[in-house]
């Protein structure tokens, strides 16, 4: 299949604008190519192995990548992409686009040989490792959980600050038997990795049915799927799961948290657990504040580069 890569180089301040546009429109994917990921400096903890090339990354700003299939309606869709664009630039009053939208052919059997350039074995918490599916691997410590991933056509590696925040709020709170539903599932990967870490049911959903594909694909190769549920929903409110989770996760943008929060309450124990993330920092103490008027305590907020995930629990209907 055919597929046709969107590329605008943008400002860290716009990107996840711009990224969250394609998706919009109706892109099955986007990568972002950092150029603060030249100066990536590990936790203590983290290990590379083999460490991703980084000579691909623009010298500044962001590279958004949006990939569309090769059916005819292109052209329709840059349009409006365009037209929103503009909008865009009126409505933060900040110039978003550096460059015109540059159109590039991409056959998927390509995207797959590329990506194994620069995708690597990787830890991402204390326990837990990230492996491509065509690297052999073995474990350095009993305790390890390895999630075995493929990128695919439309998600990266699992490596983005966001989800590497979530994971390792995961770590701290997942215990064995508890039940876990992630919102927004995307790879599927905090869904794996709750399950490896003990979790006897997941409930996954996501709005986009490549992801809920994905994601199932990857629970497979990770041998959890039958501890995993994956649905095509949207966010919580349409789930059909009504039993109440131990812990929510949440891999969003600060809106999209903000929006969510009131309605977590039904799907959530009373002391449960809530983590969210996609959050920038300029945005933490408006999602902090919603927060708490659902009647969440703030347990702790992780920090990476300019991202934060929040960490709380829901308290007694009523007050903290």
């Amino acid at each position: 299949m055919q597929w046709i890569e969107c590329r605008v180089h943008t400002t860290h301040a716009a990107h996840e604008l711009i990224a969250q546009l394609f998706i919009t429109h109706g892109a099955n994917g986007t990568v972002l190519e950092d150029s603060r990921g030249k100066d990536f400096t590990p936790e203590p903890w983290t290990d590379i192995i083999g460490k991703p090339k980084t000579e691909h990354l623009p010298t500044d700003g962001v590279v958004v990548k949006a990939y569309f299939p090769d059916d005819g309606t292109l052209e329709a869709t840059l349009s409006a992409v365009k037209k929103d664009l503009v909008q865009l630039e009126v409505t933060t009053n900040q110039p978003v686009a550096q460059t015109e939208i540059l159109l590039t052919t991409v056959h998927e059997e390509d995207w797959a040989e590329a990506w194994k350039a620069y995708y690597k074995p990787v830890q991402v918490s204390e326990t837990m490792s990230i492996v491509p599916t065509w690297e052999s691997y073995e474990k350095r410590r009993e305790d390890e959980h390895v999630i075995t991933m493929d990128p695919g056509m439309a998600f990266g590696t699992g490596t983005h600050e966001t989800t590497l925040l979530c994971l390792q709020a995961l770590e701290h709170i997942v215990n064995d038997g508890d039940t876990v539903i992630d919102v927004g599932t995307g790879s599927g990967i905090l869904s794996i990795a709750a399950a490896k870490l003990g979790a006897k049911a997941v409930h996954a959903v996501d709005l986009d049915p490549l992801a809920v594909q994905v994601a199932k694909e990857n629970s497979e190769a990770n041998n959890v799927s039958e501890r995993i549920t994956i649905e095509q929903r949207d966010l919580l409110s349409e789930s059909s799961n009504e039993q109440k989770a131990d812990i929510v996760v949440a891999n969003l943008l600060a809106h999209l948290v903000i929006a969510l929060a009131p309605d977590i309450h039904r799907h959530l124990k009373v002391g449960g657990k809530l983590v969210v993330s996609g959050i920038i920092k300029q945005k933490e103490q408006e999602v902090i504040d919603v927060l708490k008027q659902e009647n969440f305590q703030i347990d702790d907020v992780l920090e990476q580069k300019d991202w934060v995930a929040i960490r709380c629990r829901l308290t007694e209907v009523g007050g903290e």
